[in-house]
């Protein structure tokens, strides 16, 4: 029998590497317009198949990428997430957080959990001294997790998908400020998230 590796781990969820067998898995996650809300549309066949390949591509390439979450309990994937290369222009680069939620599971409190599973493995495991989250400005939902991580707007960027513009809000945590948010929430309730943040 296989012995699984997981990533991170968080109170609820597992997180593995996606495999390039796990169009099955994940596809009524990115084929799901509604949760793809940032990126516009629900991913197609072909756009599955090659957001898996890339992911390969950033686990041999950056190290790390989306990750599969999986239930503790059942195994069921609840959601994607992990700490990503960010491109903010052509010639700089950043470690970023990204969360994707299934839809039905919105509102419980999973994409705060995924967002700080992803940034502890960003400043333990990568080592990074910051990590960014690029959200579209209309996602509360998103700009409420940023700052329940302990994020902060810094600034906009502009990202080009499909021929089209879409703006982000680029939020910011150091490594002190997030554990000392992570510390202080650790007896609090998380906040819910109900849309999914946009990364790449």
């Amino acid at each position: 029998m296989e012995i699984q590796h997981y990533e991170m781990e968080s109170e609820r969820l597992r997180f593995r590497r996606l495999r390039a067998d796990d169009f099955a898995l994940i596809a009524p996650i990115l084929q799901d317009a509604q949760t793809m809300y940032a990126w516009e549309h629900g991913f197609s066949y072909e756009e599955v198949v090659d957001w898996i390949a890339d992911m390969l591509r950033r686990y041999h390439e950056d190290g790390c990428g989306y990750l599969a979450g999986l239930d503790r309990e059942t195994g069921e994937l609840f959601a994607l997430a992990g700490p990503l290369v960010e491109h903010l222009d052509a010639e700089t680069s950043a470690i970023g957080v990204g969360y994707i939620v299934r839809r039905d599971l919105w509102g419980q409190g999973y994409g705060t959990e995924c967002a700080r599973a992803a940034l502890t493995f960003a400043f333990e495991k990568l080592n990074v001294p910051r990590a960014l989250a690029l959200i579209r400005p209309d996602n509360i939902a998103s700009l409420h997790v940023a700052a329940a991580c302990g994020m902060k707007p810094i600034g906009q960027l502009t990202k080009q998908y499909r021929g089209k513009e879409l703006p982000h809000v680029v939020c910011a945590v150091d490594r002190e400020k997030f554990f000392e948010t992570l510390s202080a929430a650790s007896a609090e309730p998380d906040e819910p998230a109900q849309q999914p943040p946009e990364q790449e």
